[in-house]
């Protein structure tokens, strides 16, 4: 998928993203500042001998965007070798789609490093591929807990919810840690790669549809 340079730099900085934010402003803030780069991670990014571009297609009612975006927005403004646009899914449908396989349209957040040209080196969906039984572990034990609470049918949707953020939060610097270094390994695959086999891919894997 082809992001001009024009269009690139219609993105949001990490500030302008936050007053941005109508839902989870707060717990973004709180897992931004919660999170801790690593050592090696950090000096990976410090170390490439050119700065990347990022573009970030995040929403923020989607609880994985809530743990991945902050972490990643975080790691972007600590090095000057990440340089940093942030779009709405919502408002980029299409032209998020464009980095996803068909069967994975709507997924979010997307992330994607290009080089100076605008040539694509990689791509990272959703959240980290090793934190997915952590969040299903998490899921299961919330949707536990909010039924042996009795709590009325009308509200379990909410309850569910805020028990889900108030974890994800508590979790920042842990799970910044395993996003980070799942984000840095994919960047540095794509970088391993000739510009004809790129973009490197990481994230979440969905199957295919059957046939």
């Amino acid at each position: 998928m082809a992001l001009s340079a024009e269009k690139f730099a219609q993105g949001m900085t990490t500030q302008e993203y936050i007053e941005y934010i109508k839902v989870n402003k707060q717990p973004f803030i709180d897992i931004y500042n919660g999170v801790e780069v690593p050592a090696e991670t950090q000096a990976f990014f410090d170390g490439l001998a050119e700065p990347l571009n990022l573009a970030v297609f995040t929403s923020d009612w989607c609880g994985d965007a809530l743990s991945t975006t902050p972490a990643i927005l975080r790691l972007a403004d600590s090095t000057d070798k990440l340089r940093l646009q942030v779009f709405s899914r919502d408002d980029e449908l299409e032209l998020t789609n464009g980095f996803l396989p068909e069967h994975r349209a709507g997924t979010v957040p997307v992330f994607v490093t290009f080089d100076a040209e605008m040539g694509e080196i990689s791509r990272f969906v959703e959240t980290a591929r090793s934190l997915v039984p952590q969040i299903d572990a998490m899921d299961d034990a919330i949707a536990q807990e909010v039924a042996a609470a009795g709590t009325a049918a009308d509200d379990q949707r909410a309850a569910t919810r805020g028990k889900r953020t108030a974890f994800r939060v508590s979790k920042a610097k842990d799970w910044g840690d395993v996003i980070l270094r799942e984000f840095q390994q994919v960047v540095a695959d794509g970088l391993a790669l000739a510009p004809g086999q790129r973009p490197s891919e990481g994230g979440t894997e969905w199957p295919p549809p059957q046939e």
